[in-house]
């Protein structure tokens, strides 16, 4: 089952988090050298290190701790954004773009939630 962030990434999916659940360095460094290529910053293993947007522990992606969608849905006291009468927002402008994998997921989720009487 997926693990959505409030923005919708699948946080079982993503490298970063499999790597911290396993311990695995080498999985953890090879997403270390793509996120540079990708973004042209440099960020380090520890600052790489997550136990999912969610978890209450302080392992976070850095750039994740630090989200605006992150913080509103706590505020909210939502698990994701798929829940608030708001979405989609300003907020999520930058990755709830057409064909957004994030967006889709949350919209998916959504459209099943509507069809549960009394979940949305």
């Amino acid at each position: 089952m997926k693990e959505l962030s409030p923005c919708g990434f699948n946080c079982s999916a993503c490298e970063a988090y499999i790597a911290t659940q396993r311990n695995d360095l080498e999985i953890l460094s090879k997403h270390q050298k793509s996120f540079e290529e990708h973004f042209g910053q440099k960020i380090s293993l520890e600052e790489l290190k997550c136990e999912g947007c969610m978890s209450p522990s302080n392992k976070k992606i850095s750039f994740c701790a630090e989200c605006d969608i992150r913080r509103c849905a706590i505020n909210r006291m939502m698990p994701n954004c798929a829940y608030c009468p708001d979405f989609p927002c300003a907020k999520g402008k930058e990755i709830w773009q057409e064909g957004s994998e994030s967006l889709r997921s949350l919209l998916d989720l959504r459209r099943s939630l509507a069809k549960q009487p009394g979940d949305l």
